[in-house]
């Protein structure tokens, strides 16, 4: 098989949650410039909807949209049967609805505790199960779960954010572990600061994004377009042979040193 041919996603079926901007839209973006059928999953319908069409217009692909509440497991259950009743399959799931909760041990309440676990930790895992039954029947799966530096290191902003992320990162190895007979791998993707509406307005503090450029070896914020890989690499055949990893996109962070 050719080098570049291992990288394509033809009749695929891929489902992004928390497609409708950002990390999520990049990384659908790329599964549909890839070769795959793309489903967006978010809790507004017009917000996944429009993203899904802009796709669609971008890159040729089949993009659609379903409104899915991810902390729910009856949501989930609900969607995904519809999604593989449309489709008769499902091959790529990226979990990478998120959301953060500010506030440290003195001054974080249970509501934001609750939310950031369910958004973060809960709709990993029922996500997964939900489409697993399918991608056993087929012998092939790729789940893509996003993580994050804070994962790894501490953050100073936010207790429970950095516990969620370390919480995908552990599970996406035990997921790895108990599916990998079934040819499904399961890997993890952990972004530092990246140009997105989650941290937009954080960036436009002139003391936070020097902050961000200290601490950060080269010296920058990511461009959106230097996460398309990692996502192709860990959806197609180029890595079959690869499961229960955590690759960092972080510009130099966790490699920061004295």
């Amino acid at each position: 098989m050719k080098i570049l041919d291992l990288f394509k996603n033809n009749g695929k079926v891929s489902i992004v949650t928390g497609g409708g901007s950002g990390i999520g839209r990049l990384m659908a973006e790329t599964l549909a410039e890839s070769g795959s059928k793309v489903v967006l999953l978010g809790r507004s319908l017009d917000k996944v909807q429009e993203a899904a069409a802009e796709i669609a217009d971008q890159t040729g692909a089949e993009v659609k949209a379903y409104s899915c509440d991810v902390t729910s497991k009856q949501d989930i259950e609900k969607v995904t049967a519809a999604i593989n009743e449309e489709y008769g399959q499902i091959d790529i799931l990226v979990n990478n609805a998120g959301t953060n909760a500010p506030g440290t041990i003195e001054n974080l309440d249970e509501d934001g505790w609750d939310k950031v676990m369910d958004t973060n930790v809960k709709s990993v895992f029922f996500m997964s199960q939900a489409v697993v039954p399918y991608m056993k029947k087929q012998e092939y799966g790729r789940i893509i779960n996003t993580a994050s530096v804070a994962g790894d290191v501490s953050l100073f902003f936010s207790s429970v954010y950095g516990t969620s992320k370390a919480g995908v990162i552990h599970l996406t190895k035990q997921l790895a572990n108990e599916l990998a007979e079934n040819n499904i791998t399961v890997n993890a993707i952990s972004p530092w600061m990246f140009k997105t509406d989650f941290i937009k307005d954080s960036l436009e503090d002139p003391e936070f994004k020097e902050m961000i450029n200290k601490r950060t070896p080269m010296k920058r914020i990511g461009e959106l377009d230097e996460l398309k890989t990692s996502v192709l690499y860990f959806a197609s055949k180029g890595s079959s042979y690869i499961t229960g990893q955590n690759i960092f996109v972080d510009g130099g962070v966790t490699n920061y040193g004295l």
